[in-house]
């Protein structure tokens, strides 16, 4: 069962929770002082969408409906990765992106917050859920799969220059 508000997403093991400009901060700045993080977080990962966050500076919206969250487990509150929109819907497609710690994987916790924020993104008008992997990444395409994202044929280029080689795309119709 899944809980949510304007800031947070709750699952049985999960505290899906807005990524602050503070916390942002703190993840590019390596402040672990007074933070509840996993020893193996942030992630490359959390680096790059915390740097993100942080160049927007006072233009970066903690509290756009389709934003960034940390992924935190319920039951000791540490911060294990990140999941979130890579930007709002579009003619009702959204993105989303991933990932976790190692020392959260394995114990489908990737799942649970997939599926959490694919239902958020259907109850908030999201009629196609799109994600992308590395094509050697199985264990994020088994979580996409879990979830119920279907692989589109063929491979396409990430980004304007291709940066990260040919990816697969994969997506959930909510229509």
């Amino acid at each position: 069962m899944t809980s949510s508000s304007a800031t947070e997403v709750r699952t049985e093991r999960l505290l899906l929770a807005r990524l602050t400009l503070d916390e942002a901060r703190a993840v590019v700045a390596l402040d672990r002082d007074g933070r509840a993080w996993a020893a193996d977080y942030p992630t490359e990962g959390d680096l790059v969408v915390a740097g993100i966050a942080c160049e927007a500076g006072e233009h970066y919206d903690e509290t756009a409906a389709f934003g960034v969250y940390q992924v935190r487990l319920r039951e000791t509150g540490d911060a294990v990765g990140g999941i979130g929109f890579i930007h709002p819907p579009e003619q009702g497609e959204a993105e989303v992106g991933y990932g976790l710690a190692e020392s959260a994987r394995g114990r489908g916790l990737a799942t649970e917050a997939l599926r959490a924020v694919a239902e958020w993104a259907k109850a908030h008008g999201v009629t196609l859920l799109v994600a992308m992997t590395a094509l050697d990444n199985r264990p994020s395409q088994r979580v996409l799969e879990r979830v119920g994202f279907s692989r589109l044929p063929g491979t396409i280029e990430d980004g304007e220059d291709g940066g990260d080689g040919p990816m697969l795309r994969w997506e959930l119709s909510f229509a």
